[in-house]
């Protein structure tokens, strides 16, 4: 009897599995803590599914390496007892959480994102799981729907902070913070995007994508997060037609210099100048710039160093803002991170850790980007960009929020973390799709 009926749900779980991670796709935004459970179980579900070894994908291997690395980090800080005020090494323990189960993931979550069908349906879970998003924030906008907002006794909480336009804070919706709200708007819109420019005619489905584009646009400029701008900008342009690439990439690059937040004021300055036909007096001004007095290349150029300090297994999740308080007492602000993913991996686990990861990320976006960008162009026609024109969206997805994380650390929320992973295992799928080809050719 009790066989017979774990026969019956082991067959349910393999059968509806990708169901399921669509729900959890649909629900990371508005329930994360409920769509971790359904991509949980789908997780589970492939490995009643026969013949899915997945362990032979080169891709996988350093992701686990890195990850015996983190625990031999922990393990060190336990033995050794490092004493650092307001910390203990069981936060390094609780820090794997956002690292490792994540490996398990893009080994499992490989299954449901194969084809170019099973990604677009995960894009449109995303497009439709954004959809409260933009609800809750029109309601902060015009309502003064301000929160938090707990539904289910606090298991889904909708922070919604206050808006204040005149000191640069804008909607947040669910999030905690501005930034946050941002870097999911910069995942979601390049599917938008794109399904808007490559849908023919006047169709109803096209104008549907339309007025959702500019909805998204719309709350991306109510964040107020500049990072938000730079991921939208850098995302469109590598939707769009590539003769016009290089004349937009310029302009782009150009107005991010001139005003996104990272940028060190001085040097926002000058291009002001310059846009302003100031050529001379831009010249003179660059003479007196001096870098250092702006807070994130201080923390930047300030951060090597405590890396440096311990390269090899760090210094433990959570440590960077006591030790950067610690040296620099007198430092303005209080940076809850290096402000780079990069330099918080370095020093949370060690160099060698960081390597590792962000190397294999490097050259799955390399490879991946020849083979949607440069391999099927070679002979650029409008049907070629039919048929590549959803990797693309895919693609620059994932990069738009891979460059964010070098200015900012959005990443140890779940719902940018699962997406980040999401959409580098549909990454490496493209690439195994493609070396699969060239070995049977």
């Amino acid at each position: 009897m009790l066989n017979s009926y774990y026969e019956k749900v082991r067959i349910l779980i393999n059968q509806k599995s990708f169901f399921f991670f669509q729900i959890g796709v649909f629900l990371i935004l508005s329930a994360p803590i409920i769509g971790a459970f359904f991509l949980l179980i789908s997780l589970l579900g492939t490995h009643f599914e026969k013949g899915n070894n997945l362990l032979k994908n080169r891709w996988i291997w350093p992701f686990l390496l890195s990850g015996l690395l983190a625990i031999l980090s922990s393990i060190n800080l336990t033995i050794r007892d490092l004493h650092i005020d307001g910390w203990n090494s069981s936060l390094s323990w609780l820090g794997l959480g956002n690292w490792i189960p994540f490996f398990y993931f893009i080994w499992r979550a490989q299954i449901f994102m194969q084809t170019k069908k099973m990604r677009e349906k995960i894009a449109n879970m995303f497009l439709a799981g954004t959809v409260p998003l933009i609800f809750s924030s029109f309601g902060q906008l015009w309502f003064g729907w301000h929160g938090p907002l707990i539904f289910l006794n606090g298991l889904i909480i909708w922070f919604q902070r206050s808006i204040n336009f005149e000191s640069g804070q804008g909607i947040t919706a669910m999030f905690n913070n501005q930034n946050y709200a941002a870097c999911w708007l910069v995942i979601i819109w390049p599917f938008c995007i794109n399904k808007f420019l490559y849908l023919k005619g006047l169709s109803f489905k096209r104008l549907i994508y339309f007025f959702y584009s500019i909805l998204l646009i719309t709350c991306i400029y109510l964040t107020k997060s500049r990072g938000g701008l730079l991921g939208t900008i850098t995302s469109t342009l590598f939707n769009v037609n590539k003769y016009f690439l290089v004349l937009l990439l310029v302009v782009a690059t150009s107005y991010a210099v001139a005003t996104l937040s990272f940028v060190p004021r001085n040097i926002q300055s000058i291009f002001r100048k310059v846009f302003s036909e100031k050529l001379l007096e831009a010249f003179e001004f660059s003479k007196h710039i001096n870098l250092l007095n702006d807070p994130r290349i201080f923390i930047y150029i300030n951060a090597i160093p405590i890396i440096m300090e311990r390269p090899f297994l760090g210094w433990g999740a959570s440590t960077f803002p006591i030790i950067f308080n610690t040296r620099y007492p007198d430092f303005p602000i209080e940076p809850l991170h290096p402000h780079n993913l990069i330099f918080e991996m370095a020093n949370s686990y060690g160099l060698i850790f960081a390597l590792i990861i962000s190397i294999t990320i490097f050259l799955i976006l390399i490879k991946s980007f020849r083979i949607i960008f440069i391999k099927k162009e070679i002979k650029y026609n409008f049907k070629d960009v039919q048929l590549n024109n959803f990797d693309r969206a895919w693609w620059s997805s994932f990069f738009g929020l891979f460059i964010t994380q070098m200015f900012d650390v959005q990443y140890f929320d779940f719902r940018i973390s699962i997406s980040f992973w999401i959409l580098l295992t549909g990454l490496i799928c493209i690439v195994n799709k493609e070396k699969s080809k060239s070995l049977s050719c």
